[in-house]
Order: C-alpha cells, then sequence, then structure tokens
C-alpha cells in the first residue's frame, strides 16, 4: 500500500453514506422548487438552491453508484455456461494459452477488503445466499470486469495442481481443459479412478466435435473396451519385472517375498526376450503357474545358436533320454554347462536355469503373493483386455497402447472403477504410470514426437507411485503436460507411505489451482506456496480525563492509529469457504489469479 493510498484509506464495507447524502439534496431540491409557489418572496434564490442541491445530487450520486455496485456485486455471480465450439473458438484465437475461467488477478486490496469484511457483521450488508456454499462475496471484491483468466501453454510445461474438495468443481474444470486440449489437437490420456460416466461422455462428444479418435478402456465394461497391453513399452526386461514387483502387497520395504517375486519375474522376461516373446501379465502368470520348462528349453536353444552354429549336432549325448518338456530342459541346462557356458556364458538365462531347478515346494510359497496379482490382472476378460494376443479372430475390440495413443495424437480416456475394487484399479493405474514413464523416456532420449501431450489423472492418489512422480519430474522434457487432481495433500503421504515422499511429488507442479479446501493441512500447504503481503488496520481511542479537585473541569481525547501485519495473500480459512466453482491460482510466474469455472453446456442439459 503506498502512502498516498494510508493517507486516503477508507473501509470497504460501509453503509452507502453518499447515496442518503444524495438522497438529502435531491430532497432539498424539490423542497425549493415546491415552497416558492407558496411564498411572496422572489424566485431567483430559491431557483439557485435548486440548481445547487440538483447538482450535489449528481456529485454525490456518482459514489454512490459505484459503492451500490460494489455491493451489488458481492451477492455472487450465477453460474455460466460454454461449449466445445466456443472452447474452439478460444483455442483458435488464443492458441498460446489455457483457459481456466474468468476472473482477475489477487493483490493485496483484496485480502484487506475481505479481512475488513470478515472482521464485521458482513450478513447486515451483504445478503446470505441459501443456495450457494462458501462465501459468495469473494469474487465482489474487484471493482473492475472479469476478464479471461489464461494459463500461458508455456508455463504448463511445469505441470498442474488441482486441489478441491468433493463436489467443489474439479472435475468441470477438469473437463473444460480436456475439451482445449482435444481442439488444439493434441494427444489426451484421461486416467479417471471413479470411471465417472459424466467425464468419459464429455470427452467423446468433444472428440466429436472436434474430429479425434476416442478409445476407452473400463475394467467394468470389457465389452465397450480397447485392449491394451500395460507392459509393452520398456527399455529393459528388467523394468517390466520392476513394475510389477512395485505393486505387490508388502509389508515393509525389504520384504523377502517381494524381493524373491521381482527376481523370479526378470528371469521368466529374459528368457522371453531371447526368444523375441513379448512379455504378457497372462504369459507371465503362465509361466510362473505352469512351469518354464519350455522358456528355458528354446531360450537357451536360442543361445546356443549365436554361440555354437549347428550345435544339434553334437548334443544328442546331452538329449538321448529327454523325452519329456521337463527332461529336455533338463537336458538343455546341463548341455549349456558342459558346452556353451565355458565359451561365452549368459548371466540372465543361468538366472532362469537356476529357478528352474529350484525346490517346486518352496517356490510356490515363495511367489505367493505374486500369483493372486497376476491372477487378479489376467482372470476372465481382463486377461484378453489388459494382455491382447492379435492373433486372436474372434476379438474384434481394437488393440491400442500408450505410443501408439500418443504418436497418432489420439484420446484416451482410462477409467479404474476403484470404488468396485480399489486393487485391480491401483494396480492398472499402477501400471499405466510406468509405462507412460517409458513412453516419456523414449521421447526424452529420443527425441520422438513433436506434439506436447496432456495427461489428467483425477483423484491421482490412486495412481500415485514413483514412475508418477518420475513422470512429473522428467515428463517436461519430453513434452508431457501433467494435470494432478486431488481432494488433500494427505492422500499422497497415504498412498506413497510417507510425508517426505509425498513433496517430493508435489513439488514438481508448479502451477497450483485451489478450489474448495477442508482439510487444514492442505489448506496450510496451499496458503504457504502463496506471497506474503501487508494488511493495514486502523485503531481508534478515546478517553476522557476527570479532575479530583474540580469535577466541573475534564479533558478528552480521540485518536486513530494506523498499523500494518504481515499476512497470506489468501489465508487458508478463506480456502474453505470459496463457492462451488470459484478458485484461487499461483502460476508458475508467481501471479496469483481468483477465477470462476464455466460449465460445459453439456453438463448444464443434464442438470435440468
Amino acid at each position: 500500500m503506498s502512502a498516498d493510498d494510508r493517507l486516503n484509506f477508507t473501509e470497504f464495507l460501509r453503509p452507502n453514506y453518499e447515496a442518503k447524502a444524495a438522497f438529502a439534496w435531491a430532497a432539498s431540491s424539490v423542497a425549493a422548487v415546491m415552497i416558492q409557489p407558496t411564498l411572496t418572496l422572489p424566485a431567483e434564490p430559491f431557483h439557485a438552491v435548486a440548481v445547487a442541491a440538483a447538482a450535489m445530487v449528481v456529485w454525490r450520486s456518482i459514489p454512490a453508484i459505484k459503492n451500490w455496485r460494489g455491493l451489488r456485486r458481492m451477492l455472487g455471480f450465477g453460474v455460466e455456461f460454454t461449449d466445445h465450439q466456443k472452447i474452439a473458438k478460444w483455442v483458435k484465437k488464443n492458441p498460446d494459452d489455457m483457459l481456466l475461467g474468468y476472473g482477475f488477478e489477487w493483490g493485496q486490496k483484496h485480502i484487506q477488503r475481505a479481512t475488513e469484511i470478515m472482521g464485521r457483521n458482513w450478513g447486515d450488508l451483504i445478503p446470505r445466499s441459501k443456495k450457494e456454499s462458501g462465501y459468495h462475496w469473494l469474487h465482489g471484491l474487484e471493482e473492475g470486469a472479469e476478464k479471461p483468466v489464461a494459463l500461458p501453454l508455456d508455463m504448463s510445461k511445469g505441470h498442474v495442481l488441482l486441489v478441491g474438495t468433493t463436489r467443489a468443481g474439479k472435475s468441470v474444470l477438469f473437463r473444460m481443459l480436456i475439451s482445449q486440449a482435444i481442439a488444439r489437437g493434441e494427444p489426451v490420456i484421461i486416467v479417471d479412478p471413479k470411471g465417472d460416466p459424466d467425464m468419459m461422455e464429455e470427452t467423446r462428444q468433444a472428440c466429436e466435435a472436434h474430429g479425434k479418435e476416442f478409445f476407452y478402456l473400463h475394467p467394468a465394461f470389457p465389452e465397450e473396451s480397447v485392449r491394451i497391453n500395460l507392459i509393452r513399452n520398456y527399455s529393459r526386461g528388467t523394468d517390466i519385472a520392476g513394475r510389477i514387483a512395485s505393486i505387490m502387497p508388502s509389508g515393509s520395504g525389504g520384504d523377502p517375498f517381494v524381493a524373491f517375486g521381482h527376481m523370479s519375474l526378470n528371469n521368466v522376461i529374459q528368457g522371453m526376450l531371447l526368444i523375441q516373446q513379448r512379455p504378457t501379465l497372462v504369459g507371465l502368470r503362465r509361466a510362473l503357474e505352469g512351469g518354464v520348462d519350455g522358456i528355458v528349453y528354446h531360450s537357451t536353444a536360442a543361445w546356443a545358436d549365436e554361440v555354437i552354429p549347428n550345435w544339434e549336432s553334437i548334443a544328442h549325448t546331452w538329449f538321448a533320454k529327454a523325452n519329456t518338456p521337463a527332461k529336455k530342459a533338463d537336458a538343455m541346462v546341463q548341455f549349456y554347462r558342459d558346452k556353451i557356458q565355458p565359451i561365452k556364458a549368459n548371466q540372465d538365462l543361468e538366472g532362469l536355469h537356476s529357478m528352474h531347478q529350484h525346490n517346486k515346494e518352496h517356490f510356490s510359497k515363495m511367489i505367493a503373493s505374486l500369483l493372486p496379482l497376476l491372477t487378479m490382472l489376467t482372470s476372465g476378460e481382463m486377461g484378453a483386455m489388459l494382455s491382447p494376443e492379435g492373433a486372436d479372430a474372434n476379438d474384434k475390440r481394437t488393440i491400442v497402447d500408450l505410443s501408439r495413443v500418443i504418436h497418432d495424437g489420439h484420446v484416451l480416456y482410462v477409467g479404474l472403477s476403484s470404488l468396485s475394487d480399489a486393487q485391480v484399479g491401483g494396480a492398472i493405474g499402477a501400471l499405466l504410470m510406468a509405462d507412460l514413464a517409458a513412453v516419456a523416456a523414449e521421447r526424452y532420449n529420443y527425441g520422438i514426437g513433436d506434439s506436447y501431450v496432456n495427461i489428467f489423472v483425477d483423484e491421482a492418489s490412486e495412481a500415485a507411485n514413483v514412475p508418477l512422480t518420475q513422470v512429473l519430474n522428467k515428463g517436461g522434457g519430453a513434452k508431457l503436460r501433467m494435470h494432478i487432481a486431488t481432494q488433500t495433500i494427505a492422500d499422497f503421504a497415504a498412498k506413497l507411505g510417507t510425508q517426505d515422499k509425498a513433496i517430493q511429488m508435489l513439488a514438481n507442479l508448479n502451477n497450483v489451482i485451489a478450489l474448495r479446501v477442508k482439510d487444514p493441512k492442505t489448506q496450510e500447504f496451499i496458503a504457504d506456496n502463496l506471497p506474503m503481503t501487508r494488511y493495514v488496520s486502523i485503531t481508534r481511542s478515546q478517553g476522557v480525563n476527570t479532575h479530583s479537585g474540580e469535577p466541573i473541569l475534564s479533558t478528552g481525547n480521540q485518536g486513530e492509529r494506523m498499523t500494518e501485519e504481515e499476512v497470506s495473500l489468501f489465508p487458508p480459512q478463506l480456502l474453505g469457504s470459496l463457492p462451488d466453482l470459484e478458485y484461487i491460482a499461483k502460476f508458475a510466474n508467481g501471479k496469483v489469479m481468483k477465477g470462476r469455472v464455466p460449465i460445459l453446456l453439456e453438463d448444464k442439459r443434464r442438470s435440468s
């Protein structure tokens, strides 16, 4: 606040004294005109008084109208609607911006006015709305007109965190951002743990409106879903084993069952890769349940082809009595040790051989936590949906993978159905994030693709894992724009195990949009990321002193004292009082915006 502002300090919320003065002057003008005919006095003085009073009416009406308009704005704003056609026009006109709604830049004067109002019985001057939740007057603190609130796309490379409690408007804002990304012609991937049918339908309609191909994946509706191999993209076979092991039930970080399961998966995967067989969840389950005899034989034979061409001509002695798959595998292992290993050993094969010769009963016990997970992801319709076989002529559903979706600029909507089966939904979400991390690494390393990829993760804690943190950390270089939505910060800590890991993930999100937030720790997290400002207050005092010897004599004093204190630009308690569809946002460049979100027109039709 400047020195001039301090000298001209006026309370924002107060009775409209200017209107009372204007009415008084208007009454004076009318009275002068009305009284003059009843008197014998000259008319000129009365006319002069009437004109002067009328001039005072105009002079006092200007601030009175300004004050009235300010109070009128504080009654709240109605809901605004938009549609895909309007969004397309916005995108065409503003190709470098992402529309977040309409509002204004929040500054010191707004928190000054808000603090004054909260310190008074504001209900006497601002009628309380029975239909709206929160402080509906917050958006009316700005005297000027609303403007589009737009986040430059260049800043969105730093990713976006969207926080808000249930029914505050996260999904509404997500739908508008998704429609814009589709209108820009960029690939879009949406991960929705709830499987919100409204959001899915909005996305489908946006694809139809903008001429984009739409893919849908949902465990509860396999007949309508595409098929996808969630472990298709990788740089090394160990990546796949690590992904699956990371979602195994574990009692502690050093769980021996998880370590053994990871090792077993890696052995099988390395064997598959040696024979150029693409790993799938069904294939891994089949190998671990039914035995690895076939993989051992064929992978070792493939390695023998490289080391000793025409090795079959000298292997008759080892295979003379091998009349079953198990005996053939044993013979192949022995042939490897006798003839191939001395020439050129293969550590991956030796790990597979060791697993093959492991005690069967002990092996079954050690993978007791791995097999239920694979069974859960491969049983029934899940097997065909998450481990697609291109040779299945009876299954006409489209087969996709994240690399293809991104490369071809498609839109993929993934509903995890976590409400009906949280374990399956969480596992699919984690594998999807890991696959996305592999695609991001490929784009980062080899520069594949010029288009930005828009990733939207609703209720992101359901899919929170180490790969998601990696994508957030390095996704900007791979041209990924991440949009992460959650209700509370504690959701991430609960999922990742510690508060530090949650903060590590959230530190990668440079743009924050906060709708109504009820959780105190989340409120503090948002407020702590906003800049500080100065709040000015007026302290008034008065007193009377009497003299004991002369009671008639007394003295009085009256004074005002202006003080300043440092406060958050948007205090935590206000975050819990934001109305539906209203937010406070901090951009990567430090700008703080107060905005409100329009609803897509299709939402209006469904609600009517």
